[in-house]
């Protein structure tokens, strides 16, 4: 053979080899990690994808970056994880692979609450103009309802997004071991925390007064505020019960303010009065004629022009005698407007219709209002019961009452 030949037909050979050897051997694919969310609320839906041809992922551990963590083993995978509050979350996502070695990805969310919905309020409740005033009252149920951030927020949107004027709260609660925040405000007080969020959110300065009269449950210093974004003349608050000891449930006390408006001087009480207990029962009917003397004295002294008695009165109008004494005892003379009632007269038929009831459970019924004393300055526009599901959405087991009322003189 020649040898040039005999050279090409070694090189062509070694070729050979050199191919068949590759065509035998397996090219590593570096596994590739791609992840995506969605969010809906306070809730992140996370997809995720691994490309990995040689089955070298072993485990894939999601960090959502509220301190909590799923373990996976599929590598196409999606995750809904609901956090407990809003905020700015970066969620880490590592694939482990089975040399120990780790391909991590991140990204970072905003979540926060879905948007307060208004549709379902009527729009006659909507101000508009700067002769119109919106008073909500609200008993917060202590801190005894489950997601309690949120629906602070919810609350916070009605007053933010609607302007109202004044805010009216019951069982609005601070616990007993809390760090002092000012005076007698702890750091968890409900009035305080709306107010800063109102500021933060809306940008809209809100002032507020808060006393308490008892401890409920034994761990809340339980009682009565009212915010307003006017302001504020004077303030002042009272024992309107027999009992004044704070372990006992039936120690009461009303707090007002006196509000500087453009049309004149304007006072707001906030009241909860205990229930009748017995046929002969006389403590809430003592309540509400300390109540009715304390907004008389008020009236004289700060010169106002009208006057506004808020709150859970836990007295029911459709309830038999004497039950709805309590009631019947402030409407009697004609000294005050039941606003509610104003709007819908047939609130106080019987038997009694539910779609008036502010309280649910085992005693439902109509016992929260905004009366208004009777005077030639004011009318009343509008009312609503504004905290149900189908308006704007539970925030205690009260729905809450919201009315406009218009300056006329």
């Amino acid at each position: 053979m020649n040898y040039n030949l005999k050279k090409i037909f070694t090189l062509l050979s070694i070729l050979l080899i050199f191919i068949s050897s590759c065509s035998k051997e397996t090219i590593a694919i570096e596994p590739n990690l791609t992840i995506s969310t969605t969010t809906e609320a306070l809730t992140v839906s996370l997809k995720g994808d691994i490309t990995d041809d040689n089955n070298i992922i072993t485990e894939i551990v999601i960090s959502w970056g509220d301190n909590s963590t799923s373990i996976i083993a599929n590598n196409d995978f999606i995750r809904n994880h609901t956090y407990s509050n809003p905020g700015n979350y970066t969620i880490v996502v590592k694939a482990k692979q089975n040399s120990d070695a780790i391909i991590t990805k991140n990204t970072t969310i905003d979540i926060d609450y879905k948007e307060t919905n208004l549709d379902n309020i009527k729009s006659n409740l909507f101000k508009n103009n700067n002769k119109e005033y919106l008073i909500l009252t609200i008993n917060l149920h202590t801190y005894q309802e489950s997601q309690q951030d949120k629906k602070f927020n919810l609350i916070v949107d009605i007053i933010g997004k609607m302007d109202v004027d004044f805010i009216v709260f019951q069982e609005c609660a601070q616990n007993k071991s809390s760090t002092i925040n000012n005076g007698i405000i702890r750091e968890d007080n409900m009035a305080l925390i709306i107010t800063d969020r109102i500021k933060e959110k809306y940008d809209t300065n809100y002032n507020y007064v808060w006393d308490w009269a008892h401890y409920g449950w034994n761990i809340w210093e339980e009682g009565v505020a009212v915010l307003s974004k006017h302001n504020r003349i004077s303030t002042d608050s009272r024992y309107i019960s027999t009992n004044t000891n704070t372990t006992n449930i039936t120690s009461r006390k009303t707090i007002y303010g006196s509000y500087h408006l453009q049309d004149g001087n304007l006072n707001i009480f906030s009241v909860h009065t205990h229930w009748r207990t017995s046929l002969t029962d006389d403590e809430q009917n003592n309540q509400i004629l300390n109540i009715q003397q304390m907004v008389d004295e008020k009236e004289i002294t700060n010169n106002s022009i009208a006057t506004f008695v808020c709150g859970d009165f836990n007295v029911n109008p459709t309830s038999d005698y004497p039950w709805s004494e309590g009631y019947n005892l402030i409407m009697q003379n004609n000294i005050y407007t039941d606003t509610y009632l104003n709007i819908y007269p047939d609130a106080n038929n019987k038997p009694a219709q539910s779609i008036h009831n502010t309280i649910g459970g085992e005693y439902p019924g109509r016992i929260d209002y905004i009366f208004m004393k009777n005077n030639s300055s004011y009318e009343v526009v509008e009312s609503q019961i504004v905290f149900t599901e189908d308006v704007v959405g539970r925030v205690s087991d009260h729905y809450g009452v919201l009315t406009k009322i218009k300056f006329i003189n």
